[in-house]
């Protein structure tokens, strides 16, 4: 198994805790949707950036969503094998499940994996 992490705004992370990630997701005011579930490993690297400072920024967006939060799931190894490619190798730290790349499987797999909303303190 392998903890994800996934930072957002702390609604959009309570929805994704109880649904599962949805690709259809289609942030207030904006016109392209998700299409996938971008997640780090909890051990990193950050390439990228930390998940809270991803966190922070979303609830900076969307101050009506409850604060910055950080949705952890612990994905099978199966299941990230599948989102991990050329341009997301597993020792970037990013698992970026996408559609025909993981996400169904996750999706599908969803309500069987423990997961956890972590609140996430403003500097």
């Amino acid at each position: 198994m392998a903890m994800v992490l996934h930072g957002t705004a702390r609604v959009r992370a309570e929805r994704i805790e109880s649904s599962g990630p949805d690709p259809d997701f289609v942030e207030p005011g904006g016109v392209a949707r998700a299409e996938g579930f971008s997640t780090y490993l909890e051990s990193g690297p950050f390439l990228l950036g930390y998940p809270e400072a991803y966190a922070r920024g979303k609830a900076a967006l969307f101050p009506h969503e409850g604060g910055p939060a950080i949705l952890a799931v612990d994905v099978p190894d199966d299941i990230v094998a599948l989102a991990v490619s050329v341009y997301f190798p597993l020792s970037q730290g990013i698992i970026q499940f996408d559609e025909g790349a993981g996400l169904e499987e996750l999706r599908a797999a969803w309500t069987t994996l423990w997961k956890e909303v972590r609140l996430v303190g403003i500097p």
